[in-house]
């Protein structure tokens, strides 16, 4: 791939974006792709696309709204052979004696769609397919290898000065830099988090049994373990693996040998898609439910991660910063850069609906986490109940469905 580092040889843009993840990339994308100028600045990346200080072994499972916004922007089409369909979401309660499976019940998308949940995608791909297809606007830059370090705003435009030495004028900065936002911190701007002391474990596995286009989200003590399929690769089944425990617990798994690790990985799995074979690098990533007070200040917007962060449950999280995106990209078209009543408007919006999903996904993040036997006999029951009262179940997968 053409290395992709630039300097920013424009002084000033209609948009700057801090933050150069899947959500920087998506807004960079969609804003150059309607014509905006816009500047695109990251720290992390290098001169290769492929070279990261932190390479993000996880997916992203696109639901079906966020499908239909990549089409809106022509990108769909550029990903869809990467992507592995999901007809199917299955939960399995493991909170029995010896915490063994006990509970199983499947979530079918043909009950209320003819498409799919979503679809599932490399974090590494959907990155590097965004970078490409940025790289072909001649009206955006990328400018990776470089932060931002101070940030001054006006009522007539933003500055923005650069670790490279150079310095930005924008109509807005858009701040998709993390739950560690520069931008939000810069601009005085707070939030209240809510730490699990939980971590992720994200890892690739082979297995013999097919998956077929099946999620499988297996729950007991310490967090859900979740399989979700990507395509095969030679022939050979695989699946993304988010293995979310206590960070203690977390910390010690990674330190294991291979072997061990891989022991510890089948015990896990309840043997669901028949002996695991790890086939990647293992990353551990810190849970935190983290909610800023506003998404707004002067000129400037929070997206993704820098206004919002919940537990990975539900392939809530990437797919709720393309709503952010999406629902300010309506409201700037509609009212234009210049108007702080949009951006205002955007943060009320978001900020609101976000606030209630991530109630829900802290709710089930701790009902998962229970390791008091009633409590996991109640969440057995409750499983059952939800699914088999049929009116309730699609009400819950449609709502599951769109994050918008």
């Amino acid at each position: 791939m053409v290395g992709i580092k630039q300097f920013v040889m424009n002084k000033s843009c209609d948009i700057l974006v801090c933050g150069g993840g899947i959500s920087g990339l998506l807004a960079t994308a969609f804003f150059g792709i309607s014509g905006y100028k816009v500047i695109c600045v990251d720290p992390l990346l290098n001169d290769e696309a492929s070279t990261t200080k932190n390479p993000d072994l996880r997916s992203t499972a696109l639901l079906q709204q966020s499908i239909e916004l990549m089409q809106k922007f022509n990108i769909w089409n550029d990903l869809i052979s990467y992507a592995t369909p999901l007809y199917t979401m299955r939960i399995i309660d493991a909170g029995g004696e010896n915490e063994s499976p006990r509970t199983k019940r499947d979530f079918n998308s043909s009950e209320i769609s003819g498409l799919p949940f979503g679809w599932n995608i490399s974090n590494f791909v959907l990155k590097e397919e965004l970078i490409k297809k940025i790289y072909t606007l001649s009206n955006v830059q990328l400018c990776f290898g470089v932060n931002s370090t101070k940030i001054v705003t006006r009522t007539s435009e933003a500055k923005v000065w650069l670790s490279n030495g150079e310095n930005v004028k924008a109509k807005l900065i858009i701040g998709a830099d993390g739950k560690n936002s520069f931008v939000r911190k810069s601009l005085g701007i707070k939030s209240s988090s809510s730490n699990f002391k939980q971590s992720a474990l994200a890892f690739i596995v082979n297995h013999p049994v097919s998956h077929q286009n099946i999620s499988t989200e297996i729950h007991m003590s310490g967090g859900p373990f979740t399989l979700v399929p990507l395509n095969d690769n030679n022939g050979q089944h695989r699946s993304a693996v988010v293995w979310m425990e206590k960070t203690i617990r977390a910390k010690n798994l990674i330190d294991l040998n291979k072997d061990a690790f891989q022991d510890e990985v089948n015990k896990r799995s309840c043997g669901v898609l028949g002996n695991l074979t790890i086939n990647s690098k293992t990353s551990l990533w810190p849970i935190v439910s983290q909610l800023s007070e506003t998404f707004y200040s002067e000129r400037t917007v929070l997206i993704a991660e820098a206004a919002h962060s919940s537990p990975p449950i539900g392939a809530q999280g990437l797919n709720m910063g393309m709503s952010d995106i999406d629902t300010l990209f309506n409201l700037v078209e509609k009212n234009g850069l210049d108007s702080e009543s949009a951006i205002a408007e955007y943060s009320r919006l978001r900020r609101l609906k976000v606030n209630l999903r991530m109630k829900g996904i802290d709710a089930l993040n701790l009902t998962s986490m229970a390791k008091m036997q009633w409590f996991k006999d109640l969440r057995s029951k409750s499983l059952g109940l939800i699914h088999d009262i049929t009116p309730l179940r699609d009400q819950l997968m449609k709502y599951g469905m769109n994050a918008l």
